[in-house]
């Protein structure tokens, strides 16, 4: 049972420190319970009750009366990080109650309802997504700059499933003759002219609205990134995404893939519980990487490389020339 039953109290402990404001307000110095539980609106008795049960899991240490922010928690969950995951802790109390459909996934194949639909009904599930894929964009995209070389002289950059904009941004403050068209459904789009406004980018990186299975993604464009977008399609839509982005490409034109794949023989930990999560969530699974690259070469790919980003959990990059 304790197999079961600590990884769920860990998990929750750290969800609700998320909710709360734990680590945030730690960050600030070490406090008591006391005084954490005034200022987060707390009672003292469960602020210490939490605290010590974050202690004991070893994310924060205890000194006397004070408790503080272990360096795990400091470069992960407060604004010292380089990306600050609270919202993937605030996203986590989201995805636990999706889990509770589990059961019944695995009995049909896929969710009754999928997150997308739920999301049109719970417009604060949504934001958290978005949130938790800005933050996961923060914590990858220098691995991404440091694996991708674009076409030389390439001018035109087409981003699927970009919302956050992030990627695009970071590409083109890398290369200044860029502009970057951000694609994706107009919900998820609805905070990014803000961001690039914040980057002073509005100028070079424009948003499309729209659906990228249903809709054609246009032409012209010298690279086209697919980023932790193929794991939410199936293997029809998959090679439909790959066939239109071949299409959108000039000659000689580069795609960008990042994606996590299915273990050639033991699972990894990871990988496995993301194939539970997305059959849970959405129905889909983990792409094998072998079909991958029959799928890219069925589009018209002429060449691909793999790039495995450390650690593991990061996913690979994958690049295919036109």
């Amino acid at each position: 049972m304790m197999e079961a039953y600590l990884p769920l109290m860990k998990a929750s402990a750290m969800v609700t420190a998320g909710e709360l404001g734990v680590f945030h307000h730690l960050h600030r110095g070490p406090a008591t319970a006391e005084d954490a539980a005034h200022a987060l609106g707390a009672h003292a008795g469960g602020m210490r009750a939490l605290l010590d049960g974050l202690a004991a899991f070893g994310l924060l240490t205890r000194n006397g009366a004070h408790y503080a922010n272990t360096p795990f928690v400091r470069d992960h969950f407060t604004p010292a990080a380089k990306a600050d995951f609270t919202p993937g802790l605030l996203w986590t109390a989201e995805a636990r109650r999706l889990m509770h459909g589990l059961t019944d996934a695995v009995r049909l194949g896929g969710p009754t309802v999928s997150m997308w639909e739920q999301m049109k009904a719970h417009p604060r599930m949504g934001e958290l997504f978005s949130r938790y894929m800005a933050a996961f964009a923060r914590y990858f995209s220098d691995d991404v700059q440091a694996s991708v070389e674009l076409p030389p002289g390439a001018r035109r950059l087409l981003d699927v499933g970009g919302a956050h904009g992030l990627h695009s941004v970071a590409f083109c403050r890398r290369y200044p003759a860029l502009t970057s068209v951000v694609f994706d459904f107009p919900d998820s789009l609805h905070a990014t002219a803000a961001v690039l406004a914040e980057q002073d980018l509005s100028d070079r990186i424009t948003l499309r609205p729209g659906d990228a299975v249903a809709d054609e993604l246009g032409t012209g464009f010298d690279a086209v990134l697919l980023l932790s977008v193929l794991h939410n399609q199936d293997a029809t839509q998959t090679r439909t995404l790959l066939h239109k982005a071949f299409r959108a490409l000039e000659p000689g034109g580069l795609l960008v893939i990042h994606e996590h794949f299915q273990g050639q023989q033991d699972p990894l930990p990871f990988a496995s519980a993301f194939m539970l999560t997305l059959l849970v969530e959405v129905g889909t699974s983990l792409h094998d990487y072998a079909t991958l690259q029959a799928a890219l070469r069925e589009a018209g790919f002429t060449r691909t490389e793999r790039r495995d980003l450390h650690p593991l959990e990061k996913g690979s990059i994958i690049l295919a020339w036109k």
